[in-house]
Formats: C-alpha cells, structure tokens, sequence
C-alpha cells in the first residue's frame, strides 16, 4: 500500500537510487550523494521545527509499504531566496515612439526580478519510471498542499513553482548558450550542476543586473522565454488545475516559467476539511479521498476509500494504521 510521509535518514540510500534513475535536469534533486544526504538530513530537522525557515525544506517519500520501496518523492521550501534574493526574470513590453518619424516600435524586455523572494516554493517533484503513469506524481503533488492546508502557519500566504525550461535534444539550452554562457563561460548542465551542489548564490552575485532586450537575441533563444519542457507538460497541467498562473515570470537559467497562486485559493487546499475520525464499517456509501492526520512531525498521507457525513470520517483499519491515527483524531480530508 502506498504511504506519503517526511523523509527519514534510513531512507538516504534510496533517495539517492532515485535521483540516480532519473538522470539530470532536476536542479533541486542532483544524484550527487553528499547534496542527497544534505538534503534528507535538512528535511528531518525541518520537520522537527529545529532550523529557520529560509534554511528549510519538506521533502517527503512516497513509500509501498508491502515492498518497503521509495517511489518519489516532493517537497515545499517555505521561504526562498533569503538572505541574496530570489532572482527571476519578468518579461516585460516597452514602447519606444519617435516624435520626428511618427514611428512606434514595441519590444520585449527581460528584467531582473527578486518579487518572488520570502514566497514558499513547490518542487522536486520526481516519480521512479516504473509508476510514472499509476497516480504516484498526483498524489505526491497534492500532498504538498495538504501539507501546507494543515500548517499554513509555516508557510508564505503565495506559492510559486518553476517548470524546466525547453532544452535541445542534446541537453543544452539555447536561452543559457545565449545569455548566461556569455558571462559564465560555462555550459548549461556543467551550470545546473553547480546551481543543484553549491546553490545559486555564486549565480545570482555574478549576473548582469541590466535590461535584456529579447530582440537581441538569437531567434531560439527567444522562443525560449516562458516555454516548459516537453517533459514539463503533465506538471504544468496539473498546476493549473489546481490554480496556479503564469504572470511572465521566468527562470534566469533556462528561461523556463514560474507560475504562483495564493495558498489559500490552491484546490486541493480550499476543499479540503477537516474530519474526526469515528468508529464503524465504511459501508457503501463511499469514495476515494486523500486523508492525512494532523501531525507535523508524524506527517502521514493515503489515498482510502472512505466515507465522511457530519463532519466524521470512517476508514478501512489499514488506512487507519497506515495514518497511525485512532478514533477521535482529527484528520484533513479531500476528494481524490
């Protein structure tokens, strides 16, 4: 049966396998096994309240536990971008008139932006390839607003995420190769891999702060500007679903979009509600739902088929183990 929870110690190993099975690309998720054991180690002491909040992240694993396998695994980053600043792009439209010549000329422009810094982020989302089609992203993804539903407390009132930006067939992106490679004389994976070890703080201290004029751009580069990968499309999509926008906001490596909304108009988290848990069969009239108790620490999230009238839910006792929750606890509940 399929579990979500915090990321444990003991879970190291496989977390790494997993990173290593999906190749490069994931900035936030490098199969590098001392960025992978920062990580976990970081995730367990965030869960435990014992670090600030720009130094935090929730990583939590999806977990069969009949197999005792990670599938994948997500994670919220509650405030980014502190103490340098998160920097993004904002596609920007100027307009340039001649008095003389009665021409007017309209250009795009990007301009340099930390709007989204002390905003909490979503990311690092990965699924192993084997149950990439059998609900494991969606139930990961959801997971994460349920997560932040239960402890807005901890979390900014926007959420943004970012999507990969469009890359060629050889790995290489043709908005770095245009812009960023200029400056940095280094290539786009050889980039991403240092941003995924060492942070962006090296980047973001050494980017040119001044306007840049799309028009100056290669044609490639250009179509760049706010497109997703083509592996990005499922993602993207879901992000919609649930509320999220694009407001011209781009990432400075590859150009990919960056889509925010406020947490508390995000789907999954406005219908959700919470439940006490009461005693009995779960009878017929029921249906799927996404359930989690309301235990930071002890986070615990399934999909169970449940049935819930009067503000009470009645689960299946796997489902109920699975929580390790009893009968009055409180959980949060949402249509699956």
């Amino acid at each position: 049966m399929w579990r979500i929870r915090p990321v444990a110690v003991e879970d190291t190993e496989q977390v790494l396998s997993l990173a290593a099975s999906l190749g490069p690309g994931m900035t936030t998720f490098p199969p590098d096994p001392d960025a992978i054991a920062e990580k976990v180690e970081s995730a367990v002491a965030t869960f435990g309240q014992e670090i600030p909040a720009a130094e935090s992240q929730y990583l939590m694993v999806l977990e069969d536990t009949g197999e005792d396998r990670i599938l994948g695994v997500s994670a919220v980053y509650p405030e980014i971008g502190r103490p340098f600043g998160f920097f993004s792009y904002h596609l920007d439209k100027v307009i340039h008139h001649s008095a003389v010549t009665r021409y007017n000329m309209e250009v795009r422009v990007l301009n340099l932006s930390n709007a989204y810094t002390g905003m909490t982020e979503i990311g690092t989302l990965a699924v192993a390839p084997d149950v990439r089609r059998g609900g494991a992203g969606k139930m990961l993804a959801r997971a994460r607003y349920m997560l932040m539903a239960s402890f807005p407390h901890l979390f900014a009132d926007y959420v943004i995420a970012e999507m990969r930006g469009w890359q060629n067939d050889d790995g290489s992106s043709p908005f770095w190769s245009a812009v960023g490679e200029k400056f940095f004389k280094v290539s786009f994976p050889t980039a991403d891999q240092m941003s995924a070890v060492k942070g962006a703080e090296w980047f973001a201290a050494l980017l040119p702060k001044n306007p840049l004029y799309l028009a100056l751009l290669p044609d490639q580069a250009q179509e760049c500007v706010g497109r997703a990968h083509a592996t990005s499309a499922i993602a993207m999509q879901m992000l919609v679903e649930e509320g999220f926008r694009f407001e011209n906001f781009v990432d400075v490596f590859d150009a990919g979009p960056r889509v925010i909304a406020p947490l508390s108009e995000i789907n999954t988290v406005r219908k959700s509600a919470h439940v006490e848990l009461a005693a009995g069969p779960v009878g017929q009239n029921s249906q799927e739902y996404l359930v989690c108790n309301d235990r930071l620490d002890g986070f615990r999230l399934v999909k169970a088929v449940a049935a819930i009238e009067d503000g009470q839910v009645l689960l299946n006792p796997s489902d109920q183990r699975l929580l390790e929750t009893e009968i009055g606890d409180r959980l949060r509940v949402v249509e699956a």
